[in-house]
């Protein structure tokens, strides 16, 4: 889906007022607290999602790669993703509510579409299993449907992510010609926009292998060539 970001805050404007120096000790330097990082991410319901599924993932990479895998693991990863389908539950409201703002680009359209079938198969599927809805039927064709959309939605990202990878080549060899051109004040700034495309580039590199792994993921699932 679109990436959203937060507008820019206005610029503030300086106090005419004397301001007297803060002591030295005002602000302590700040460590990353690994423990109260994972906290903040378990309060959030896609920070839960995201556990799960790395835990998910590690289970079906070491069923697969182990010659003698254990029974365990099999109802694990069921349990595992059946988790995630509880805490994704009414997800589709999000696509739904882009399509109510009105115009956006066919492709957006198409990939919004494409999510809303994956949610509310997946949520049929979900309310199946914990038997709220009594029928074996409907619960077999829920997941077939639930991972085909998930499978198109998967291709459809990859497609925009490539495009955005090819782009930001593009920008950062643009940036390597200016930079030979470049000196003093320029040559600074020139780095730093190559320092901040490279992160990017990084973030983009790290969502496709997330998106390839989806993707192995969800192939290994008979239901989808069924």
């Amino acid at each position: 889906m679109t990436d959203r970001s937060p507008s820019p805050l206005p610029p503030t404007t300086p106090d005419a007022r004397i301001q007297h120096p803060l002591p030295v000790h005002a602000f302590p330097p700040r460590s990353i607290d690994a423990v109260k990082v994972f906290r903040s991410t378990l309060l959030v319901t896609e920070g839960r999602d995201k556990v799960v599924k790395l835990l998910q993932y590690t289970s079906r990479l070491i069923l697969l790669l182990s010659s003698t895998p254990s029974k365990r693991l099999r109802p694990f990863i069921s349990q595992m993703s059946m988790t995630r389908k509880v805490l994704k539950l009414g997800h589709g409201l999000f696509p739904y509510l882009e399509l109510t703002q009105g115009r956006i680009p066919k492709f957006v359209l198409i990939r919004a579409v494409v999510e809303i079938i994956n949610d509310f198969w997946d949520d049929v599927y979900c309310l199946s299993r914990i038997g709220l809805l009594q029928s074996q039927r409907l619960q077999t064709v829920s997941e077939v449907w639930a991972n085909r959309a998930w499978m198109m939605g998967i291709i459809m990202d990859l497609y925009v992510l490539m495009g955005r990878k090819s782009a930001m080549t593009k920008k950062l060899s643009t940036v390597d010609e200016k930079k030979l051109l470049a000196v003093g004040v320029l040559e600074n700034q020139e780095q730093q926009m190559r320092r901040k495309l490279l992160t990017e580039a990084y973030w983009i590199d790290i969502s496709i292998v997330k998106l390839l792994a989806d993707f192995g993921f969800c192939c290994t699932s008979p239901d989808v060539w069924s």
